[in-house]
């Protein structure tokens, strides 16, 4: 009986050297133990999505909103939930716990101020194939967690304010601690920063939820019908970052168009700054009379308005997108709603497109 297991042994590894594929065989031995098989494609990069992940222009997002994004139905095993799975995300929180894993990756447990946790992980460079675009960035994830915890296979305890980037990643939930509600991750983790700001407290914090509409869906924005538009559903017009932005007016006749959120600045900030990247085009031909206008306002829980912050025109057409920025510190402590309304007149085009909108608090 063993003598025909030892035959099958070198029939198997004859046949592996045969298909030309031992070194990738002989690669996925793990430098601590034995690496993943599910989903570990999309895991480490090696699946035919992950040149579709825009690791240039990461997101800054809240625990609170990678949470709340509806888990998909169905997983596929070596393709990405789109657009989440093709997203770099980067999260403010406390890093609350941490493990080495059996599949040699390092469990990270990841909590906001409110008690909400996600998982990140960390795989063994060891386990990562050469061709993925994540390897350089996990291999110095790993070595930033090395340098400063000593991971082993018992659970420990910690409290450090960390600022994690990672791709985002939807995995089974089987009851693993710190597992979110819709099993959301950052998997792989592709940079950690322990104590990100000298003050402490978890460094600044970004506010606004599906700040660049990557979600591919209005929630927790309030918008006119059809201002969501995508890479690929509205023509003429793109993303500032990833595939999703607003859209607003562009119509050339009288047209009317909202987008607002409201978000709590927390009591305690030291500041708050609202920054947002807009695109104006326009076939207006004057240049000195405002027919189309963006107005940029705050209102209170009430509605009433607390401030009127901007009011850009057709004559602000650019020709790409450019950044805008104002500080919100006068409203720290308060619950606002940050609201634009555009307005066209009868005749002549005048578009406003709308993307990354982040309220940064620190």
């Amino acid at each position: 009986m063993h003598g025909t297991i030892a035959v099958r042994r070198v029939l198997v590894v004859a046949a592996i050297f045969t298909l030309g594929i031992f070194s990738t065989w002989q690669a996925s031995a793990a430098s601590t133990g034995s690496c993943g098989v599910e989903r570990w494609s999309v895991k480490t990069g090696t699946d035919p999505d992950a040149g579709l992940v825009d690791l240039n222009n990461p997101v800054r997002q809240t625990i609170a909103y990678l949470t709340s994004l509806p888990a998909p139905t169905t997983i596929p095993s070596n393709a990405r939930v789109q657009p989440t799975e093709t997203t770099a995300f980067i999260v403010d929180a406390t890093l609350t716990g941490y493990k080495l894993e059996s599949d040699s990756d390092y469990h990270l447990i990841l909590q906001d101020s409110q008690g909400r946790t996600m998982i990140a992980e960390i795989p063994d460079p060891a386990c990562v194939g050469s061709s993925s675009p994540f390897k350089a960035d996990i291999t110095n994830a790993r070595s930033e967690f090395d340098a400063k915890f000593n991971a082993t296979t018992s659970f420990q305890s910690t409290s450090i304010p960390v600022e994690v980037e990672g791709v985002g990643f939807f995995d089974y939930d089987h009851g693993q601690t710190g597992v979110a509600p819709n099993a959301i991750e950052l998997h792989p983790v592709l940079n950690i920063i322990f104590n990100p700001s000298s003050g402490g407290g978890g460094g600044s914090s970004q506010l606004v939820q599906n700040p660049g509409f990557e979600s591919g869906t209005a929630t927790p924005w309030s918008l006119s019908s059809s201002v969501l538009c995508s890479n690929s559903s509205c023509s003429s017009e793109t993303a500032h970052s990833g595939s999703w932005f607003a859209w607003m007016d562009g119509y050339g006749s009288s047209h009317t168009d909202t987008l607002s959120q409201q978000i709590a600045i927390p009591s305690g900030m030291t500041s708050a700054t609202l920054t947002f990247w807009m695109h104006i085009d326009t076939a207006e031909t004057t240049t000195s009379t405002k027919y189309d206008t963006l107005k940029l306002q705050l209102l209170d829980s009430s509605g009433n308005v607390l401030a009127n912050l901007y009011t850009y025109s057709n004559l602000n057409a650019n020709s790409g997108y450019s950044q805008h920025t104002f500080n919100l510190s006068p409203y720290i402590g308060k619950t606002v709603t940050l609201r634009f309304t555009g307005t066209e007149d009868g005749s002549y085009q005048t578009s406003f497109v709308i993307d990354d909108v982040n309220v940064q608090v620190q």
